[in-house]
């Protein structure tokens, strides 16, 4: 008897990291300036006052960053590049004090391809995928998140460790968050969206 099987990865997506070098002055110049520009409350900050919108166009900092992040999201869409809307750059940075995190959410709306870029973490010299302090997350989006498991399939999402200059691009549609945060001084990061503006004919070559 002839038995025929098939398999099929119905999770398929491309997730990619860039590194700066670690002395990069950029990533703390930035983190100064985003802390600078939310200081001045006395009580806790609430989501609003931790967010600085368009920091990538406030200083020199900020541009040098925005210019790297573009260099990095040419090179992951590769001959798509062409299409990438060199005018379009949703940012803004984040300030999470001790004790604070970002619940599951997804950014499309924003963008196309969205970046998490980290100006502090104490992940510097530990793998990637590690879990750090805050601990990111990058969720399955094929299935509720309590949900179990069978023994050989992989973890519902994808754990990144911070540290300063290391960046994260995922499609804007995937589902992620960010665990609460362990740490003494504020943390950091920026989160920029990238649109993709592809002509109708590719479009419906692609996904029709």
């Amino acid at each position: 008897m002839t038995v025929c099987s098939t398999t099929l990865e119905l999770w398929p997506t491309r997730v990619t990291f860039f590194e700066t070098q670690v002395d990069w002055d950029v990533n703390r110049r930035l983190a100064d300036e985003t802390i600078a520009a939310v200081t001045g409350n006395s009580t806790r900050l609430s989501a609003a006052e931790r967010r600085v919108r368009g920091i990538l166009e406030r200083s020199d900092a900020g541009q040098a960053l925005k210019s790297h992040l573009f260099a990095c999201a040419r090179a992951i869409l590769g001959p798509w590049a062409q299409y990438l809307d060199p005018d379009h750059c949703e940012n803004r940075a984040l300030v999470i004090e001790p004790g604070g995190f970002i619940s599951t959410h997804k950014d499309s709306r924003e963008g196309d391809l969205t970046c998490v870029h980290f100006l502090t973490g104490e992940g510097v010299g530990q793998p990637v995928n590690s879990v750090g302090s805050p601990r990111f997350v990058i969720e399955d989006p094929s299935r509720y998140f309590d949900e179990g498991r069978l023994p050989y399939e992989s973890r519902h999402g994808y754990s990144v460790n911070p540290r300063p200059g290391l960046s994260v691009f995922f499609p804007s549609h995937i589902p992620h968050n960010q665990h609460p945060y362990e740490g003494s001084a504020p943390h950091v990061q920026v989160v920029a969206n990238f649109r993709v503006n592809l002509p109708v004919v590719i479009e419906e070559r692609l996904f029709d």
